[in-house]
């Protein structure tokens, strides 16, 4: 609906109750994916953390620096794979 909040958190509590950060890291970042930086994988799982165990998203990275950028990428990507998992299942992300 226009001029509504998007809630940060899914309210399908049950839902996320099911998901596990790890699972959905390790299944996104397999053996044999193109690499990933250290940074962007790290904003990914952040992403991640952020949606199903509720933790504040911090900046570990100095703003402006190439480790920033690839954090925020990841971030990115965390969000991507929590809706990939959430409309699998059913959900709305």
């Amino acid at each position: 609906m226009p001029g509504t909040a998007t809630p940060l958190h899914s309210p399908l509590p049950s839902i996320t109750g099911t998901l596990s950060v790890d699972q959905l890291f390790q299944t996104a970042f397999y053996n044999g994916r193109t690499p990933r930086s250290v940074e962007y994988k790290a904003g990914a799982r952040m992403a991640l953390e952020h949606r199903i165990e509720h933790k504040d998203l911090d900046m570990p990275y100095q703003a402006g620096t190439a480790a920033a950028d690839a954090f925020f990428a990841g971030i990115e990507e965390g969000k991507t794979i929590w809706r990939t998992a959430i409309a699998k299942i059913g959900g709305a992300a």
